[in-house]
């Protein structure tokens, strides 16, 4: 089997990291317009909040052609009357989301442009990396806990009862993978930097 030669291999990985730094940049811009943006829509419709949430399983006649029968699973809601604290309890949720997630970002541009410059085995990047994972968990977490204290009382003020906990702690479960994932790469980096230590004190 061929190997590929060590510049090339370089220049590619080079290329790669370049790119990882672009669209982590791209990334962190997009992500704090989408929270200004979800705070805004909150606040959408005049005297009520609008929320997105999941609801118990229901029939409903859709206005297609002549209409069609189909289930929903989850729907957007514009309440009025919402409890202050339920109202912050859905503004914290956006707020903790979007720095956990601009704080991931980040985080993984800083850990590439270390890379870049041959810094790959130390505990700088042992460090980057266990605070990405913790940023994954902070905006899956937050943005868990406090949207659901939201939809209690969103519910709460249309005489009902949230019952979608099970379905909203399933609906951001890949930033728990993500941030496991990354668990994974600090173990891998601390080890890598042990060996590198073992290795200097050897010559």
């Amino acid at each position: 089997m061929r190997t590929r030669e060590p510049g090339l291999q370089a220049r590619r990985d080079r290329n790669d990291l370049l790119t990882g730094v672009i669209v982590g940049a791209l990334a962190i811009g997009f992500l704090l317009f989408r929270g200004v943006n979800a705070v805004v829509s909150l606040f959408a419709a005049p005297g009520a909040i609008t929320v997105e949430s999941p609801l118990p399983a229901q029939e409903v006649t859709t206005r297609l052609g002549n209409g069609a029968t189909a289930t929903i699973t989850s729907g957007t809601l514009v309440v009025a009357d919402v409890s202050t604290i339920s109202v912050v309890s859905l503004v914290v949720a956006i707020i903790l989301s979007t720095i956990g997630l601009v704080a991931a970002a980040a985080l993984g541009v800083a850990t590439c442009i270390r890379l870049l410059r041959g810094h790959v085995f130390d505990q700088v990047n042992v460090r980057l990396l266990f605070a990405l994972s913790m940023s994954l968990l902070l905006a899956w977490v937050g943005d868990v806990w406090f949207r659901n204290m939201g939809l209690n009382g969103v519910f709460a003020a249309l005489g009902d009862e949230f019952r979608g906990q099970t379905a909203l702690n399933l609906d951001g479960v890949s930033l728990f993978v993500a941030a496991i994932a990354v668990g994974v790469l600090v173990i891998v980096f601390r080890r890598g930097a042990a060996l590198q230590r073992e290795t200097e004190g050897l010559v």
